[in-house]
């Protein structure tokens, strides 16, 4: 469960449960001297053999923790998963730079991540060894992705277990590079989902304006309901909304229509509208409509190697006019910070949550375990 304010967002922290100590009886009656002797020479046979055995396994395993170390959890053996922000493409905004974006940068290293703020553009370098990568809406028809941007964020996905957050924007004043931009990337994701060539506006649920939309209603759908928890109100700033692809790349509604492994996570209030701004029209929903429309998904099992995480907002989580990772805006208390950072624990659970041996080390347990099938066995015959 989350804090309620921005600032002193964390984890709680779960304590650790202990066994208590074995006891050991002392036996002292005198006139069972005989029994006494007799059990005491099974005992210290039982526990020989018992020492047998654990010296065997303490020899066995003797050269892998010389060689290795100890096994550790996932989470333990590796250092802190990096987390890749562009910066590169005209996101940077100097006021949320400063206060959304040092906020959200502060409490992602509170969490355990990495924060790389990518100045240059995308490219082998600046992705080398990052787990996660998050692209905000670019602005400015200039700063689109160069191919070599693409083909690098392309080969960085496809060596799975990745989070790939993509975010767009509007249409507005027919801006449609910018999600021809954004969809680019997605597509050599092979994500399932894409943003729809429109705007969203909101008369009702927004912060002082309709195109400063309030996405107010979340997923009841237990897949993604540690993503949601705490949410309720989630600034998303000129936004579009989103669309599915089926098995043949056709376009569909994600409000009627279910994708396989697309979980919609938060949609706009039913007030919402879609108000077109270009030539070009939605390709799965229609102009001038009201609706209840999907702004945020997570797809798992993503990606070509099936193993990654993807997921598309019709909003930026940083950078941009105004972030979801606001608090308040124009008086309007909101909890998009929540969202946010719910949704990288989401991927990081999924990703790397877990228990992880080394495959040596389960052959060596592989081995003890017939040598001790053995031992007992000839044990029980004499």
């Amino acid at each position: 469960m989350c804090d309620k304010t921005h600032n002193s967002w964390q984890r709680k922290n779960k304590s650790l449960n202990t066994r208590p100590l074995s006891t050991v009886t002392i036996f002292s009656n005198a006139s069972k001297a005989k029994e006494r002797r007799t059990y005491l020479t099974l005992k210290i046979g039982d526990k020989t053999r018992k020492v047998a055995a654990v010296l065997l396994i303490a020899a066995l395993f003797a050269p892998y923790f010389i060689s290795v170390g100890f096994p550790l959890t996932a989470a333990a053996q590796a250092e802190d998963p990096i987390i890749v922000f562009d910066m590169g493409h005209g996101q940077y905004k100097d006021t949320v730079f400063e206060k959304e974006d040092a906020l959200l940068a502060g409490n992602l290293t509170e969490m355990g991540f990495e924060v790389v703020w990518a100045w240059g553009g995308l490219n082998d370098t600046i992705l080398d060894g990052a787990w996660g990568l998050v692209i905000a809406s670019i602005y400015g028809s200039s700063n689109g992705f160069a191919t070599a941007e693409i083909t690098a964020v392309e080969d960085w996905f496809a060596d799975g277990k990745k989070f790939l957050w993509v975010a767009y924007d509007s249409d507005y004043a027919g801006n449609d590079y910018i999600r021809t931009n954004m969809s680019a990337m997605l597509t050599v994701a092979e994500s399932s989902v894409l943003g729809e060539p429109t705007s969203v506006e909101d008369p009702v649920s927004n912060c002082a304006s309709p195109y400063r939309v309030v996405a107010n209603t979340t997923s009841t759908a237990s897949a993604v309901a540690s993503i949601v928890a705490d949410v309720d109100a989630v600034l998303m700033h000129g936004p579009t909304l989103l669309y599915g692809l089926n098995s043949t790349g056709g376009a569909v509604a994600l409000e009627t229509v279910s994708v396989p492994n697309v979980h919609p996570v938060m949609y706009y209030g039913g007030s919402a509208v879609i108000v077109d701004a270009d030539l070009v029209a939605p390709l799965a929903h229609t102009n001038g409509v009201a609706g209840s429309y999907v702004c945020m998904t997570v797809e798992t099992s993503a990606g070509p190697t099936s193993n990654s995480i993807i997921a598309v907002s019709g909003a930026s989580p940083y950078g941009d006019y105004q972030p979801m990772t606001t608090a308040q805006y124009y008086g309007v208390n909101l909890t998009g910070y929540n969202l946010v950072y719910q949704t990288f624990e989401f991927a990081k659970a999924r990703l790397l949550g877990g228990f992880a041996l080394d495959p040596i080390l389960l052959m060596g347990i592989a081995g003890v375990v017939v040598v001790v099938i053995i031992i007992a066995v000839v044990a029980k015959r004499r």
